[in-house]
């Protein structure tokens, strides 16, 4: 017998997608295109392999963009600091 698929459906914020590309254990996702006039009746949800759960995947891509912008932060701030400095 077949395992059912790992799928959840939740709200993926923008930027996210990017994230979820990079995951190896990330089947596929799907958002609502934003040309659609009914957004939120279109579901989003993210399906994975056996070595990850959905939520896991996702919980993972916030985490990465959170530590993506957080070097973007520091490398912004040691430029400016340099800037000021002459």
């Amino acid at each position: 017998m077949d395992a059912p698929e790992r799928c959840e459906r939740f709200v993926v914020p923008e930027g996210t997608k990017k994230q979820l590309q990079r995951d190896e254990n990330v089947v596929c996702f799907w958002m609502p295109t934003s040309s659609s006039s009914h957004v939120q009746n279109h579901s989003q949800g993210v399906r994975t392999t056996n070595q990850s759960s959905p939520m896991q995947a996702y919980n993972q891509a916030i985490n990465d963009l959170d530590k993506e912008l957080d070097t973007l932060k520091n490398q912004f701030e040691a430029e400016m600091a340099k800037f000021s400095d002459h």
